[in-house]
Formats: structure tokens, C-alpha cells, sequence
């Protein structure tokens, strides 16, 4: 099968990379797959681009992208490409690929196709105001011929968001085990960050913005330093609240605890460094790093929000809270931390929940 992948850009972020690990290994099970990314990528830890794959060089911050909410410029550009391409299925991964899909698909002239939206979240996060309300139920959602919802929380969010009857599914989010493997041994990281070798260490994998909820968990580590003062923490990852939250540790007296690490190609390092995987957002879908941590057998201490109920087992792979009960989210951290064993037992366990369930085979087989 031919098959388009159309995403934003060659990120590291959550979708770009399910996107891309989904057409390798497409790609390995004999369909012809391209990627599609809409606008190129400043900074660094890209996506290495394959030579079948194009790179549509949009411009984001173009006053039509946020007038008229698209470039016709770069709509003509995939255009371009579909027609040149001619795939039997393209899929949109994420709000900006739905939009330039759904107009590609309303003006084709170059032979059918069937546009696949990969829904990862609730639309209600993003789709705000009547006139983008209106926009994407009348414009944009009519032209899907099918939704792949990460969890059966954001397949029930859209049909409540759009009430409209589409055929769906839901498939959840996989682990690329090949390209999660540790590269250094969980003492060589640590020697090499400086981080004790006997230190609990919380890790945190994500964009360092606002529904990640990063002013939680830093308030969250502060209240567990003080039962376990050999605490460090791990932040992986960058965004536009990077300085705020620096600040915010240092006002909490976590200057000397959390350290700011930045985006990192080779995540299974720090994962495999790490005790306990933390989380603490507002909105999710299945987050792929959630199931990365399990795989390398962590437990995992998060927010009872949108598809993470569906990935970890509450009591068996990690522990859950509700996002406002920081005081339950800090608990559930002292709890593990503070016995080893049944830290040991959940991580085990998670491992075999997400290798039985999750592994980007298995996965890529049910698309």
C-alpha cells in the first residue's frame, strides 16, 4: 500500500516521532510509505528525513497561516505532491496536517485517496472560539474519511466536540524498541550528569510548556525532598516555559535537585538511569513515553487524565492521581521510593504490560 505521512515538522515531539517510527517499520512490513512535514525545524535533535521524504518548507509564522489559518502556497506545494506521489492513504498527524489534509482532499483532482485523522488528544484543548469551532466541524472534519484515536478518552472527546458519525478506531500509541535501546549503561549516565549512583532519580520526558504541567511538578518534588533529601530529578526536553521553571525550582530550593537537560535523541539512557518516570499534565492522550518508560521497566507516578488509565494500570504498573491532588502524586512518589521492592515488582510488571501490548510492531500491524 502507498502510503503519506503528513506531520509538522521533523521534531522530536511526541506525534513526529509516532509518525515516524510507524512508517519505519511500515516501511519494514512492505508498504511504501513517505512523510509529508509542513514547515522545517530550528532546532536541534531533528528527524533524520529518508530520501523518499519531503520537506514542504511552509512558513508557520506566515501572516496567512494566521489569517486565513493556511498558506495556499504551501497547500499547492502538497498538492504537488500527492499528485506526483499518488498514495492510496494519507494520513494527518495533529491539528496544523489535519487542516492542510482536509483542503488537499476537498480540491483533489489527481485520483482518490482516503484521508486518515490521528486524533492524540481532546480537540476542546485546541479548537477554541466559535470562529475555529465552525471552521474545522463545517471545513475540516466532513473531509476525514476516518479517525485513529489514541484511546478510546479521545475518540469519545471528538464525537462529543463535533457530534458527527465517521468510522473509527482506536490504536493506541507503540514503542520503537529498536531505536529505544540505551546506548550508555545506567552508570555511565549517571557518571557522566554527575548524578550519584545511589540517588533516587525521578525523570520527566515532554515539552516543557503549560499543559505538561511542570509548575505541578516541581511543587509535587518539593514536597517529597524533604523524606528523601538524596532526591534528583531529570527534566528531558525544552519549550517556551524552559526559564520560568527554572526560576520556579529555584524559588522552592530545587536548584540543586532538578536539572534541566534539554532535548536528547538517545531517551532509553535516561530511562534506563532513572527509578521512577513522572508525569504530571492536564491533558494526554497515550503518551508515547509513558510506554518507552514501561518497556525499560519503570513504574510510573502520573495524572488520572485522558488516556493514561488506559496505559497504566493503576496499583499494578505505576500509581495514579488526580491532577489537582498534588499532595496524592507526591504520596504515590514516597510510596515507591520508599519501597524498593514493590518498586521492582511494578516496573516488572509494566515491562510485560507494554512488551504484550504496545510494541510498535504490533501496532503499526493494526493500521
Amino acid at each position: 500500500m502507498k502510503i503519506l505521512q503528513i506531520v509538522q515538522k521533523p521534531q522530536r515531539r511526541g506525534a513526529e516521532v509516532f509518525a515516524f517510527q510507524l512508517s519505519q517499520e511500515m516501511r519494514r512490513q512492505g508498504h511504501e510509505v513517505r512523510m509529508a512535514f509542513l514547515y522545517p525545524h530550528q532546532g536541534a535533535n531533528l528527524l533524520p528525513l529518508q530520501k523518499e521524504d519531503c520537506l514542504l518548507a511552509g512558513q508557520e509564522n506566515h501572516l496567512f497561516e494566521k489569517y486565513l489559518t493556511l498558506h495556499p502556497g504551501l497547500l499547492y506545494r502538497l498538492q504537488q505532491l500527492l499528485a506526483k506521489f499518488k498514495p492510496e492513504v494519507v494520513q494527518v498527524n495533529g491539528g496544523r496536517a489535519v487542516k492542510y489534509g482536509a483542503f488537499a482532499h476537498r480540491f483533489n483532482r489527481n485520483g482518490a485517496w482516503a484521508l486518515v485523522y490521528r486524533n492524540i488528544g481532546n480537540p476542546q484543548d485546541w479548537v477554541r472560539g466559535w470562529q475555529y469551532h465552525f471552521f474545522y466541524k463545517k471545513l475540516i472534519i466532513p473531509q476525514i474519511d476516518g479517525v485513529v484515536g489514541v484511546s478510546q478518552t479521545t475518540l469519545e472527546n471528538l464525537k462529543q466536540f463535533y457530534r458527527r458519525s465517521m468510522p473509527m478506531t482506536h490504536i493506541p500509541n507503540g514503542v520503537d524498541t529498536e531505536a529505544l535501546k540505551p546506548a550508555l549503561s545506567r552508570e555511565a549516565i549517571r557518571r557522566q550528569t554527575q548524578t550519584s549512583p545511589d540517588a533516587p532519580l525521578l525523570l520527566y520526558v515532554g515539552s516543557l510548556t503549560f499543559e505538561k504541567r511542570l509548575d505541578r511538578l516541581l511543587r509535587v518534588v518539593s514536597q517529597v525532598l524533604p523524606h528523601v533529601p538524596t532526591l534528583q530529578v531529570w527534566l528531558l526536553g525544552d519549550g517556551s516555559l524552559r526559564s520560568t521553571l527554572e526560576q520556579q525550582a529555584a524559588s522552592l530550593g530545587l536548584a540543586k535537585v532538578v536539572r534541566f537537560l534539554g532535548v536528547q535523541a538517545d531517551v532509553g539512557t535516561y530511562l534506563n538511569a532513572a527509578d521512577l518516570f513522572l508525569l504530571t499534565s492536564d491533558t494526554e492522550g497515550i503518551p508515547a513515553v509513558i510506554l518507552e518508560a514501561g518497556w525499560l521497566g519503570l513504574p510510573v507516578v502520573a495524572t488520572r487524565v485522558g488516556g493514561i488509565p488506559e496505559c497504566v494500570l493503576d496499583g499494578e504498573t505505576g500509581l495514579l492521581a488526580a491532577p489537582e491532588d498534588e499532595t496524592g502524586l507526591a504520596q504515590a512518589i514516597l510510596k515507591l521510593l520508599q519501597h524498593p521492592q514493590q518498586r521492582a515488582i511494578m516496573g516488572a510488571r509494566n515491562q510485560e504490560w507494554i512488551q504484550t501490548k504496545f510494541t510498535m510492531d504490533i501496532i503499526a500491524r493494526q493500521y
